[in-house]
């Protein structure tokens, strides 16, 4: 298991252990984002480790690497929303102060997800980044 896949499965963890997470549209989209990312990142290491990387061919191997440039580049995505909807959430409602802890460890776990999705595949999503059209 990658290192940033830990980190969006952490998040989301204590992210459902959070009190508000059913009854709260902005935690649960959340939520969704950071199973996307979880779910992207896991398929990634099965293809990762699907194909026989000495015995496959040039153009196997440059397909293959294509579609793992896009799901990390759509991993990291998810990452960012996440964060994007929990500082929405934060901004609209606050944190009481019994929930400050398990708060910080939602937002930390993200944070080392995002920053280890960067150190892993920081080229991939690049390279991908660099394809879109304008």
């Amino acid at each position: 298991m990658y290192s940033s896949t830990a980190g969006v499965g952490s998040s989301l963890q204590y992210l459902k252990k959070f009190p508000e997470y059913q009854n709260n549209q902005l935690l649960i989209l959340a939520g969704l984002e950071m199973t996307i990312a979880y779910e992207l990142l896991a398929a990634r290491q099965r293809i990762w480790c699907s194909i026989f990387w000495k015995r496959s061919n040039s153009a196997t191997k440059f397909a293959v690497n294509k579609k793992m440039e896009g799901i990390a580049f759509d991993a990291g995505t998810s990452i960012i929303n996440a964060g994007k909807l929990l500082n929405r959430y934060y901004d609209q409602y606050g944190i009481d102060e019994l929930d400050r802890e398990n708060w910080s460890q939602i937002i930390m776990s993200l944070i080392n997800a995002d920053r280890w999705l960067k150190e892993q595949f920081g080229n991939d999503c690049k390279s991908k980044q660099l394809k879109i059209d304008l």
